[in-house]
């Protein structure tokens, strides 16, 4: 998969993804080799709830001269749902409520996007807390509109539908939990720079894609596999985290 180089000069940005530092099994080092590979300009780290993820692909990054930019992201559990921040520098405190979760993003000048919106397989906000919180002027940048994940595939429609009420910014993430499907979605962005994406998500002129490449298809084992590590190893170790900040 080659960059996209076009008369528009748009390029690509997968803006939510996770590494084993978090519930994901792609190391930071195979994250950037990926990425590369597909074409990516731009990737979001947006483990759960901290930004050691980040912070060592964004060492790795600093070592090396590559055709890649970092942003440090984070995806914050919140009591409603969960909750996409990029361009922080920390990790909101999990479990408090979404109107405090995005309180805290903005207050260190960071993006916020709803991940994989009314989606019914993992905690999703839904059309009523968006619509309640767009109603009580709560600053939400963008929305994900393509997630190739089964956590929102069924509700696309109804999310690019409702969206034409809500005007939010449309993007487009993988989700990836696996190194296979780093790069299967994506926002198409005008520029090839973390600013550049910034200034087309506040201005909407970011756009979703990845839907013309069918995301890897692996075992249900591998599947059953990354929810047991979901469910019983990352949560302690987030748990430790959270004892030392």
């Amino acid at each position: 998969m080659e960059p996209i180089h076009n008369s528009t000069g748009y390029n690509r940005a997968d803006t939510h993804m996770h590494t084993n530092l978090g519930d994901g099994w792609a190391s930071p080092a195979q994250v950037i080799k990926v990425a590369l590979d597909r074409g990516l300009r731009l990737i979001a780290i947006t483990d759960h709830d901290h930004t050691e993820g980040a912070k060592r692909v964004a060492d790795l990054l600093a070592q090396q001269e590559l055709p890649l930019q970092m942003i440090t992201g984070v995806e914050v559990s919140t009591r409603q749902g969960h909750l996409l921040g990029l361009f922080i520098h920390k990790a909101p405190r999990a479990l408090r409520s979404v109107e405090e979760s995005i309180d805290a993003i903005k207050e260190q000048g960071g993006l916020v996007i709803v991940p994989h919106p009314l989606g019914r397989l993992v905690p999703s906000l839904s059309r009523s807390k968006i619509d309640e919180l767009l109603n009580k002027d709560y600053p939400i940048d963008g929305i994900e509109i393509y997630n190739p994940s089964p956590a929102n595939a069924s509700m696309r429609p109804t999310v690019r539908r409702a969206n034409q009420q809500w005007h939010l910014a449309e993007t487009g993430g993988s989700d990836a939990h696996f190194w296979q499907h780093i790069g299967s979605a994506y926002t198409l962005f005008p520029g090839s720079t973390p600013d550049d994406l910034r200034r087309a998500i506040l201005e909407r002129t970011a756009r979703p894609g990845g839907q013309e490449i069918p995301p890897a298809r692996l075992s249900p084992a591998t599947y059953v596999a990354q929810c047991a590590w979901s469910w019983f190893v990352d949560p302690p170790r987030r748990i430790i985290r959270s004892l030392r900040s």
